[in-house]
């Protein structure tokens, strides 16, 4: 075979392997192939994405304690508050489609997302409901029930597990008010 190719066969399979495309023992053993017994030697890439991995997970660890502070310990408008919680789930929509490979960033990512998409709809009831507790309620209500259907259908526990608690407790919070 040309080198040429071999190397395009060998780039390939290292990227499948990389991505999880295939299982990690059939890439070994198209790479033995390829490479007939050499093997490959580990690319700085892999380091190089882990350590951006790292970097995206300790930024969207550190969104919500920021989206925390600037809805409730500030003297921003509500209107600019609210945009700055907008930008911030743009900012963790963006990490989870770039790193969507990495298992742990995507559970930690997603309830990182909804935490700060229900102080957005938290903050967005205050400030177009003020004094009514109802519409808290129900607000949170929605927030839970989209919490059981996402975890329903990605097959996230601790979606469904939360969506329903948070249901169980906002409803009895609701009819109790």
């Amino acid at each position: 075979m040309n080198e040429d190719r071999k190397k395009i066969v060998i780039n390939e399979i290292l990227y499948w392997r990389e991505n999880k495309l295939l299982p990690e023992a059939y890439c070994n053993f198209l790479l033995s192939l390829y490479t007939e017994g050499e093997g490959v030697e580990p690319t700085k890439t892999t380091s190089h994405s882990k350590k951006k991995t790292i970097m995206w997970i300790l930024g969207i660890g550190l969104l919500l304690p920021v989206v925390f502070l600037v809805t409730y310990f500030t003297e921003l408008s509500p209107i600019l508050q609210m945009l700055i919680n907008f930008i911030f789930i743009i900012i963790c929509t963006l990490g989870l489609v770039l790193n969507r490979n990495n298992l742990f960033f995507v559970h930690f990512g997603s309830i990182i997302l909804a935490l700060i998409i229900l102080l957005l709809t938290v903050n967005g009831s205050d400030l177009l409901f003020k004094g009514h507790g109802y519409y808290l309620f129900g607000i949170i209500l929605l927030n839970c029930i989209c919490w059981i259907i996402v975890g329903v259908f990605s097959k996230k526990k601790y979606f469904l597990i939360a969506g329903i608690l948070g249901s169980i407790t906002s409803g009895i919070l609701l009819f109790n008010f």
